[in-house]
């Protein structure tokens, strides 16, 4: 059996109790993404993955015999305010939810998920805010100061004691506290961020202005926080303006965006991903497959995480008690398996993901030796 559809055979743990002779309606499961301005992004990776989830579970059988249904609302990155995120929330009417992908529309999306019972299950949203609390918002990622201080412990074992980093300020609940936790990390190490310079992701931006306040600085490496599309423009820059200091950029921007828009400039460049790209594993590798067949691309770690995410919640969902909320499910059910690994959720909907190192080879994501 195709080890996808024996994944999603595992998840339909309950299809014998159906209940009655007729059709049931389908077990709504929403989605809540962001759109880019440009270039491919993770919610629409992890779009994709999640509805490769729901079709093995489908074809698997369901949920108690009921299918399931993806509801998909989207909304451009900078539209994070509450009122906006709350009437998505409110369009799809599903009692859990995939996402979001940001921090900041996770934090605008909170509270209202918070006070309507409706559980968001994030696949990559991480800022400390969103942790050790007892709320409606589960994190299958890593903490952000843990990402951080490995990009430090990285970067200083390469030599690269003195940073300079260009900072997305469209998406600060990340970009910020990931800048602090590389700034507290390098210290630690005997390294420092020698120059920090924002930037407005948008058509606006001056990539050219940004690249040159960094190499103003005395850096040993320029450091990019922000999505992948931005990340490749200002790798161009920095080669564009004559620079030969090497690169890395935060978990955000290893996409496909950074490799296909990058092109020459990124070559070499130092990122990570919440996932092994290497992994041989049978279930992995029939994901993959899957999915380069469908999109004609590999998969990123937006569409793992949202595979995990559907997985999590459907597994949870088909063991529920009578009256059981999904958070309560999730909190009870656990640990989950995950495409690559175990998926342990704490008593606050906390996870972790083991943060592989990769550097760009010939236009691929290939691990750090």
């Amino acid at each position: 059996m195709n080890p996808l559809r024996r994944a999603g055979a595992a998840l339909a743990l309950a299809c014998a109790a159906l209940a009655g002779c007729g059709p049931q309606p389908p077990v709504r499961i929403g989605f809540l993404g962001g759109v880019a301005a440009q270039g491919f992004n993770v919610s629409e990776d992890g779009r994709n993955g999640a509805q490769l989830a729901v079709e093995a579970i489908n074809r698997a059988g369901g949920l108690r015999g009921r299918m399931l249904e993806l509801v998909v609302r989207e909304l451009p990155y900078e539209k994070a305010q509450s009122q906006a995120m709350a009437e998505a929330l409110r369009a799809v009417r599903a009692e859990a939810m995939v996402g979001p992908f940001t921090s900041t529309q996770a934090l605008a999306v909170l509270a209202q998920a918070d006070a309507a019972g409706t559980l968001l299950v994030s696949p990559t949203a991480n800022a400390p805010e969103l942790g050790g609390r007892d709320d409606h918002f589960v994190r299958l990622n890593s903490a952000l100061s843990d990402s951080a201080a490995a990009y430090a412990e990285v970067l200083v074992g390469r030599g690269q004691r003195r940073v300079a980093v260009a900072f997305d300020e469209t998406n600060l609940a990340y970009s910020s506290p990931w800048l602090g936790a590389l700034r507290t990390s390098l210290q630690a190490r005997g390294g420092q961020v020698v120059g920090e310079t924002g930037f407005v992701s948008g058509p606006e931006l001056s990539y050219a202005a940004v690249v040159g306040s960094l190499l103003r600085r005395p850096a040993d490496a320029l450091l990019f926080i922000g999505r992948g599309a931005d990340a490749a423009r200002l790798a161009q820059q920095v080669r564009l303006q004559g620079s030969s200091l090497p690169m890395a950029a935060a978990e955000w921007a290893a996409t496909e965006s950074l490799t296909e828009l990058g092109g020459q400039a990124v070559e070499g460049l130092l990122t990570a991903q919440p996932y092994d790209p290497s992994d041989r594993s049978a279930r992995y590798q029939a994901f993959h497959r899957d999915y380069q067949a469908r999109h004609g691309r590999a998969p990123g770690f937006g569409a793992l995480g949202a595979y995990d995410a559907v997985t999590v919640l459907a597994e949870a969902m088909a063991r529920a008690e009578k009256g059981e909320s999904p958070k309560d499910a999730v909190l009870r059910h656990g640990p989950y398996q995950g495409l690559q690994h175990a998926i342990a959720i704490d008593r606050f909907g906390d996870s972790k993901r083991p943060l592989h190192f990769v550097v760009v080879r010939q236009g691929a994501f290939v691990n750090l030796p």
